[in-house]
């Protein structure tokens, strides 16, 4: 390697041969690891290695900070810390998949010397606005800070190839790991803990003050003052009911509401706090509830970061999980029943019937395997001979790699994050309409066999992924730009969608196949000083249809809106939730700490210490994580909701005395537990390390 010329190929080279070593002996992990860093500082082009890292921290300084904490200093970052820079972009699915794993490391790490910076590098031309931006980031509640490489300078600088994609920097300005891809960036948190071990005092720890917690100003709980009333934000899809009555999913809050179409609100379903606890609508959690559809007087919900399809029933005013483990899926052939089946970024649902024995069957836009999954209520069959088992889920379109290839035989296309799908009819025949989002077009699925084609928009090449644009008209032609919820008017045999990046609705007319762009007239005289042009949209998502009216879920301005199919009018949405919300409600959250006592000869592991669960009174988990080492003694573990009760912190800890390591188990009931704190204390005796 050419030692006098330090760039990121040299950067992938050696962070490569670290990788592949580790895959070839996985039980040497620590050691390659320490070796690695050993290696690292032993170089004699130290300056150039510096140089590198300095280089790219004066482009990240010269770029618009979107978020930024109370007296937070960018230049303050790159000083005695461990730096994470990550780029990303708010339409990519893999980028998505991976900030659950950003955020969890930033409330691990953040006061052990740990700095995250979010450099968010657009694909889209909608994606490079500081105020989109904004919106994805609130969406998603990040706390860290972002800033926006809208003219991608670092990200060309660095020469990235791929979303997302982590560097890695020491607090010597020593450039250590590079992870490129989903794959890879998951691992992050492991290898930042060799780091942490590696440098020690080396690195400046942050002070553990309350504000860590990152509330906004507008927070109730951060002044003080009386909480206000719940508020619902970033609508994401609706769904009517066979009753008539319409729910709509808030991907920001985490919630459902429940309403009369005139918007008398029945049911507000989620306590608002981002998890996976299943039970009573009050106590229930979402974590991003999107696309939904209903089934025997059920609502199916599509999870997406939960990775998960709840199912809520309006009778027994109860949700539970029916698909998904709560983990992020890799499979891409599915087969098992129910909860055993890990799944990836459900995104929207539909209701359909098998063409050949007519059973009713459950599609799945699997955003985050780039394909269409089906669920069985019967043992079903379907096209290829192939028989869906009863309470099975399993993927029946698209290969799994991302891509826009049309293909008679429907496992052999290839799609690219499927969003909105729904029924349809075209040329006589029942078929499936699909957003096909990151290709930019709607494909279109024949029921009777399969058949995979393009409908509209994206490009013949089915490697390009970025044929976007604004333009009406038919096939490739037209254009769009992240289009993410369709809806099929039958009377009129109309597809309607909505353009979500270009801000608009458009339509295509089924008998001649023209898309075109859909105006509509605001009529609404309930605004409020202030209020918008109803008929401006903001990343508009689901859709639906009812009758000759359709429903817009007008994600960034936090607005449901109505239009008149017929007449061409639209109006704002209006919700009573006098009835429904008589109490204030307060989502805040208390912080659980845990305290690990041991004897003086013994230690935590460096790396892969441990883990913990918490669980309530009924054994459900509350949630979970790793243990590190490098944390203080009294370690801040997760953010609860106020109204929940812990009843026992579960564990594994590895304790060392000299080379000798021994897992310990077991479980401790709370030593503390109020309105805003959780503690637990181990206590780990050196007879029972002894004797393990």
């Amino acid at each position: 390697m050419d030692t006098t010329n330090f760039n990121t190929d040299s950067f992938r080279d050696i962070t490569f041969d670290l990788l592949s070593g580790i895959a070839n002996d996985p039980l040497k992990l620590d050691e390659f690891a320490h070796a690695y860093l050993t290696k690292l500082h032993e170089r004699t082009d130290g300056d150039n290695l510096r140089k590198y890292t300095r280089d790219i921290y004066e482009k990240i300084l010269a770029l618009q900070m979107i978020q930024s904490n109370p007296g937070f200093q960018l230049k303050d970052t790159f000083h005695e810390k461990i730096v994470i820079a990550y780029f990303w972009t708010f339409s990519n699915i893999h980028s998505s998949h991976m900030m659950p794993k950003l955020i969890g490391i930033d409330k691990r790490y953040s006061t052990a010397g740990v700095t995250i910076i979010g450099i968010h590098s657009p694909k889209y031309e909608h994606e490079k606005s500081k105020a989109n931006v904004r919106h994805a980031m609130e969406e998603q509640s990040l706390p860290f800070n972002v800033v926006n490489d809208s003219s991608l300078s670092v990200w060309k600088h660095v020469g990235c190839q791929i979303w997302p994609t982590v560097l890695v920097f020491g607090p010597d300005a020593i450039p250590i790991f590079i992870f490129e891809g989903e794959n890879h960036v998951q691992h992050t948190e492991t290898f930042l803990a060799f780091a942490l071990a590696y440098y020690k005092s080396g690195v400046r720890a942050s002070p553990n003050i309350s504000a860590a917690i990152k509330m906004s100003p507008d927070d109730p709980a951060a002044n003080g003052a009386t909480a206000k009333p719940a508020k619902f934000t970033y609508p994401s899809h609706l769904c009517i009911t066979s009753s008539g009555q319409m729910c709509i999913s808030y991907a920001g809050s985490n919630q459902l509401i429940l309403c009369e179409i005139d918007g008398k609100v029945l049911e507000v379903v989620g306590n608002g706090h981002p998890g996976m606890a299943d039970g009573d609508i009050n106590q229930v959690e979402f974590d991003s509830p999107r696309g939904m559809a209903e089934y025997n007087s059920c609502i199916y919900i599509a999870d997406t970061n939960n990775h998960a399809i709840r199912v809520f029933d309006p009778n027994s005013r109860r949700v539970l999980t029916l698909i998904g483990t709560g983990r992020l899926g890799t499979d891409k052939v599915g087969g098992l029943k129910r909860s055993q089946q890990p799944i990836a970024s459900p995104w929207d649902l539909c209701i359909t019937e098998s063409p050949f024995d007519h059973k009713t069957v459950l599609l799945i836009s699997m955003a985050g395997q780039h394909q269409i999954w089906a669920y069985a209520f019967e043992e079903t069959q379907w096209w290829n001979n192939l028989t869906l088992q009863k309470n099975a889920c399993l993927a029946i379109i698209g290969s799994g790699e991302e891509g826009n290839r049309n293909d008679p035989e429907p496992m052999s296309a290839t799609l690219a994050a499927p969003r909105g799908i729904c029924n349809g009819i075209m040329n006589g025949q029942p078929v499936l309409f699909i957003a096909d989002s990151n290709s930019s077009s709607i494909r279109v699925v024949t029921l009777q066999n399969g058949n995979v084609s393009n409908l509209i928009g994206g490009d013949a090449d089915p490697a390009n992924l970025s044929a976007f644009g604004d333009l009406d008209g038919s096939g490739f032609n037209a254009k769009f730009q992240y289009p993410l919820g369709v809806a099929f008017h039958y009377p009129s045999s109309q597809l309607y969608i909505t353009d979500t990046y270009n801000n608009k609705l458009k339509r295509v007319d089924m008998t001649t196949l023209i898309c075109s762009s859909y105006f509509v007239t605001d009529i609404d005289t309930k605004k409020q000083r202030g209020e918008s042009n109803s008929a401006k949209f903001n990343e508009p998502q689901g859709i639906t249809i009812f009758d000759h009216f359709m429903f817009i879920a007008d994600k960034n301005n936090s607005h449901v809106k109505r239009i008149d199919l017929d007449k061409g009018t639209i109006v704002r949405c209006r919700f009573n939730l006098s009835e429904t919300l008589n109490e204030e409600r307060t989502f805040g959250s208390k912080q659980a700490y845990l305290t690990i006592a041991l004897p003086d000869a013994l230690q935590l592991r460096e790396t892969n210490t441990g883990t913990w669960t918490i669980e309530d009174e009924d054994g459900f988990k509350i949630c979970d994580g790793e243990l590190a080492s490098s944390m203080s003694d009294q370690m801040l573990l997760d953010y609860i909701p106020r109204e929940k009760q812990a009843a026992r912190l579960k564990y594994e800890v590895v304790v060392c005395e000299g080379e000798k390591c021994t897992m310990m188990s077991g479980e401790v009931q709370p030593v503390n537990q109020t309105d805003s704190i959780i503690e637990f204390n181990i206590k780990i005796e050196q007879e029972e390390a002894n004797t393990s």
